[in-house]
């Protein structure tokens, strides 16, 4: 059987070939080039979310005009290109490169959580019945992870060895269609069983839990890392002697274990090097499992796979996101190789093909690997044959029983056990100032505070113009590179000297509570005679419109982009809110003594909010309807490795001694008595109201 999935289990449902088809160099969307069809989707998911806006707000206005939201939509653009610019391949060599190198691995391993990694426990293997094919003998193989958590493979032992210890060969299958079963990945297999390599094709799995720092590079390299002990458990594999290969998905996973276990001699990359600006979208996401944490902030897919020099390394490349790999990234590579005398070590290939892993590369495959695995200096050519190929019905019902299995999900509990954060026992001020500082540390670090770009942009303002008793001014504040945040500034017409400011955030936006009624709306507290702002921050209302379906996947690209670029959405939030409190500074009618962020009914308007106040004492005052949000539920935006410092409370605390009101916590958030005790250590025993839910 295979490991039991979860609800936290995603299931790759795309084979080779779909994103080739969808996003295919070369082509054109539009009449945009290819490499801004990222960019048109972005324009083309803005349009309809227009009217929907427009429908919620007045008539007239800069806001119900189509003009500015493209303006806006080229902004978020313009953003996305400068984050996702490709970290250069620098050239080094010696004590220079084993240092960076070590520091790079370190920081990849960080990324995926697998720093330090997980304990060596016993494979505990399971085995099923052998097939029998005329070259080899097929098992499949379930080997242990972690404790509870197993997962499986395809084994494929020669019938014929030309030396006994023999090579060995690890191939990671990818996203094909029912895995390790797919004709295609069963031909490499049995061709390299054939050759005398003992071959086994670990499964890919996808399983993740970001809050807690599992993605699904932990589980996928941690499973090649498991394949590679089973390999060396078998009498007949030379240790000295493993090499791996791997297509789309499979070459990522052949990428990242070259270049972190030394282990792999040599290895073939097909379809997948690429910096990772070729297969990010702002309006569209590749598969979750290329988006892991933060990578992006120090490296790019080209440095990782030359991680395991002086391993040989080949790449394949094609008429898809790796179309320019040999032009473009390849040069730098092999100058590397070349300055560690390692020159023929490394080899890229183009393909007039699409995306896929034909008879044609599989050929160059063995070849490399009869070379730098086998060990044959002269190797030539080598021609695939006729293979008879499994049903592939017969290889998915290849099954053994495995009782202990208790499927990935697991992973999640093991992780929050044994990384999960611990509210402590705060007594006294000293302790809750030393508790601020680890944790303001941490946040600033989750939500890549290094990674802001520098202000570009120059705030703009149409001029207040009077709606009755109020003066309505639309503003745009600039935030990180050329972001500026739309917003709109209320006060009364009669009102002198400096006001208290009120800064609201809602699920819908500015236009959404500019419309709004009652006494608790932005007009009626304007007119009790404060400066109220009604900013669009990343992500909403303007700035990410919401309510329709594209609107949701741009969200959707928007928060997997973030967690790849170190910058999760929820931290564009705090700092836009930062670019508006600077811009109000400016302003002679702002006290800016008397600032209070207001969350209305949204947990991630709620945690934006939190974040900012603890990151800046220029807000007094927080009032934050979680609206039953929070990280334990999994109800509030992607933050990675958040729960592995603090939940909605934790961070919360860092408001005290600051005034601060939360409503509609859930139940799943923690205590609410601790962060009363925290607000009392820092003598705020009275700034603290709380709403439960």
């Amino acid at each position: 059987m295979q490991p039991k999935s979860s609800p936290g289990t995603l299931l790759a449902t795309f084979s080779p070939g779909t994103w080739q088809r969808t996003f295919s160099p070369g082509t054109r969307a539009g009449g945009i080039p290819w490499r801004f069809a990222g960019v048109f989707l972005l324009l083309a998911s803005l349009a309809p979310a227009v009217a929907t806006s427009a429908e919620k707000a007045p008539a007239a206005g800069p806001a119900a005009d189509p003009a500015a939201r493209q303006r806006q939509a080229k902004m978020l653009a313009e953003y996305f290109e400068a984050m996702s610019v490709a970290k250069p391949l620098v050239v080094r060599q010696g004590e220079d490169w084993k240092a960076h190198r070590r520091r790079l691995q370190e920081k990849v391993l960080d990324c995926i959580g697998l720093n330090p990694l997980p304990e060596r426990i016993p494979l505990d293997v399971h085995l099923s019945p052998p097939l029998d094919h005329p070259w080899c003998t097929v098992r499949r193989v379930y080997y242990r992870l972690w404790p509870g958590v197993y997962s499986s493979g395809l084994l494929f032992m020669p019938k014929q060895f030309r030396e006994r210890p023999a090579p060995a060969m690890l191939c990671p299958h990818g996203h094909w269609g029912n895995g390790n079963a797919y004709p295609t990945v069963q031909t490499r297999c049995l061709n390299l069983a054939r050759l005398g390599y003992v071959v086994f094709s670990s499964t890919q799995n996808h399983y993740e839990d970001l809050y807690i720092g599992v993605s699904h590079q932990t589980l996928m390299v941690w499973n090649n890392v498991r394949a590679l002990d089973y390999l060396e458990s078998l009498a007949e594999v030379d240790k000295s002697r493993i090499g791996a290969a791997g297509c789309s998905g499979g070459g990522l996973q052949t990428e990242m274990i070259v270049g972190l276990d030394p282990r792999i001699k040599a290895a073939t990359i097909v379809g997948l090097t690429c910096d990772f600006r070729e297969i990010m979208f702002p309006g569209a996401t590749h598969c979750a499992c290329n988006h892991f944490p933060g990578v992006m902030r120090f490296t790019d897919h080209p440095e990782i796979s030359t991680l395991g020099l002086p391993a040989a390394v080949q790449y394949l490349t094609m008429n898809d996101w790796t179309k320019t790999f040999k032009e473009k990234n390849f040069p730098t590579i092999r100058k590397l190789y070349a300055a560690h005398g390692r020159a023929d070590r490394v080899d890229c290939q183009y393909f007039d093909s699409p995306h896929d892993y034909n008879k044609a590369m599989r050929e160059q495959t063995y070849q490399w690997m009869e070379r730098w695995v086998r060990g044959r200096s002269g190797a030539g050519p080598e021609t695939e044959p006729q293979t008879k190929t499994f049903p592939v019905e017969t290889l998915v019902k290849l099954t053994a029983a495995v009782p202990e299995d208790k499927g990935f999900s697991e992973i999640g509990r093991i992780y929050r056990a044994r990384r999960g954060y611990k509210a402590p026992a705060i007594e006294g001020r000293r302790a809750w100032e030393d508790y601020r500082g680890r944790m303001i540390a941490a946040l600033k670090e989750l939500l890549g505070a290094e990674a802001v770009l520098p202000r570009k942009a120059a705030p703009a303002s149409s001029g207040p113009k009077g709606e009755g008793d109020l003066l309505v001014e639309r503003v745009g504040y600039p935030s990180e590179g050329g972001i500026v945040v739309p917003a709109v500034v209320l006060r009364p017409k009669d009102a002198a000297g400096r006001l208290p400011v009120k800064v609201l955030l809602g699920p819908a936006g500015k236009e959404s509570l500019l419309a709004e009624a009652g006494p608790d709306s932005a007009r009626e507290r304007a007119r009790r005679g404060a400066l109220v702002v009604l900013p669009d921050v990343r992500c909403f209302g303007e700035l990410f419109s919401t309510g329709t379906d594209n609107a949701a996947a741009q969200r959707q690209a928007w928060e997997r982009n973030g967690i790849v670029w170190g910058r999760p959405v929820a931290g564009m939030g705090c700092t836009d809110l930062g670019g508006v409190l600077d811009g109000l500074a400016a302003r002679p009618d702002a006290d800016m003594g008397r600032v209070e962020v207001i969350a209305l009914k949204s947990g991630d308007a709620a945690i934006a909010a939190l974040f900012a106040a603890a990151l800046d004492p220029r807000i007094d005052a927080v009032d934050a309807d979680l609206a039953g949000c929070c990280f334990a539920n999994r109800k509030l935006s992607l933050v990675s490795g958040v729960l592995q410092h603090g939940d909605v409370l934790q961070w919360a605390a860092l408001v005290a001694p600051r005034q601060l009101a939360l409503r509609n916590i859930p139940p799943e958030a923690g205590d609410v008595a601790w962060l009363a005790k925290v607000f009392a250590a820092a003598g705020s025993k009275e700034g603290l109201r709380i709403e439960p839910k």
